[in-house]
């Protein structure tokens, strides 16, 4: 195996492993889409608080740190994937130029 190959192994298994985080941060994220809790679900006493509204804001944050990481995680991986195949083309583009130069008769 070359230094290419096990580079570009690497590379894919990290884009792997951050696509498999943004997977892991989706059900998370979707499940605190659905606590949505309506001001008359909550007590008198919260109610006259504002509880609703500080819950409401604080759920709403998490779902999109959430979302951000999930986004980020996921793009993490497309990049590094991205990365590894534009490698792999450009070494062996420049494998097949040497081949090329060498059948040619020219030094290698």
């Amino acid at each position: 195996m070359t230094d290419i190959s096990v580079a570009l192994e690497a590379m894919r298994a990290d884009a792997a492993l951050w696509t498999a985080a943004a997977d892991d941060l989706e059900g998370p994220r979707s499940a605190i889409g659905g606590l949505v809790i309506a001001d008359t679900e909550m007590s008198q006493w919260a109610a006259d608080r504002g509880m609703h509204h500080t819950y409401e804001d604080a759920r709403v944050a998490l779902e999109d740190v959430l979302a951000k990481a999930v986004e980020a995680f996921r793009g993490l991986g497309e990049s590094l994937h991205a990365a590894a195949n534009t490698y792999e083309s450009e070494e062996e583009a420049n494998r097949l130029a040497m081949d090329r130069l060498h059948g040619e008769g020219g030094p290698r």
